[in-house]
């Protein structure tokens, strides 16, 4: 299959390189790391090891499928770059957040609409090279929950390459459980600065995690989702599994960037005064989380 990876940071990269192993790759990334990887090829250390040689300049041919992975909040510009350069084409996104699906939706249309959600953990380094964190599961689907012939060749394609991928029938779910988790995980790691694991020697860190996932439950539900209490076990598990891992909000805390916390609860609570029902810990930690972005900390 012909892929390209839009958005190539850590993870992007990490999937472009895994997959040009046996597959036709073009990324598409800052320029300062795309001319390392053109320069020396993409160096992997971790998991995963190795120089891999993705394509960095597009020859004009048609690809058939893109892989996306950018910020959430940049979703819909970098949807309208795709569709101006390469054309209308099948669009996988790899995201945080809750909206990414419906946006490339209405951008390029509800067919090249595609979800996924994974646990594969990379980081950035430095331009070329990646640091491949720990391997996880990948699951994705078609928004219709039809399996598709399309699909069926992306999950070959991945599973082929040793990313561990699987069908889902209904990937609106899994999208929100990631969601649910990351609103839990990465909001309190970003609010009390600390490491994923920290959450559970904590019993007033722990008993927080679980009614943030509650309340994540009570909104999905109310939207039609069925999602259940199973989410809280699984966001304790994830925690335990990433213990020393600082998760990807605070990181962006720490380098004074934007955080995705809009997209993710943000979202959570726009979706919740939709159906009338109050989402107070996840408007907290929005607004606590982009007061952090802003505002000069001492020390």
């Amino acid at each position: 299959m012909k892929f390209i990876v839009y958005g190539a940071g850590a993870l992007g990269s990490l999937f472009g390189a895994l997959l040009s192993t046996k597959h036709d790759v073009l990324l598409v990334g800052r320029e300062e790391h795309i001319k390392a990887i053109e320069k020396n090829g993409l160096k992997i250390e971790g998991a995963t090891k190795g120089i891999f040689y993705p394509k960095v300049k597009w020859d004009g041919s048609r690809y058939d499928v893109v892989l996306l992975t950018t910020k959430s909040y940049d979703t819909r510009k970098a949807v309208k770059e795709i569709k101006e350069k390469f054309g209308k084409i099948a669009v996988l996104s790899l995201q945080n957040g809750l909206r990414n699906e419906e946006i490339i939706a209405e951008e390029m249309g509800m067919e090249y609409a595609l979800g996924g959600i994974t646990s594969q953990g990379a980081t950035f380094l430095q331009a070329g090279k990646i640091y491949h964190a720990g391997k996880g599961e990948t699951v994705i689907g078609e928004l219709n929950g039809k399996i598709t012939e399309r699909i069926r060749k992306i999950v070959d394609a991945f599973n082929e390459c040793g990313i561990e991928t699987k069908i889902s029938r209904n990937i609106k779910e899994e999208i929100w459980r990631k969601a649910i988790i990351n609103s839990a995980i990465n909001g309190l790691t970003a609010v009390l600065r600390c490491k994923n694991g920290e959450i559970l020697r904590d019993a007033y860190a722990e008993k927080l995690l679980e009614e943030i996932c509650k309340e994540g439950i009570r909104v999905a539900n109310a939207e039609g989702v069925e999602v259940g209490n199973e989410v809280i076990q699984k966001a304790k598990e994830i925690a335990y599994k990433t213990a020393d891992n600082i998760s990807s909000m605070l990181q962006d805390i720490l380098k004074g960037k934007k955080t995705e916390v809009e997209e993710i609860n943000g979202e959570i609570v726009k979706i919740a005064k939709k159906h009338g029902i109050e989402a107070p810990l996840n408007e907290f930690l929005t607004y606590a989380i982009k007061a952090m972005e802003n505002v000069r900390h001492l020390g």
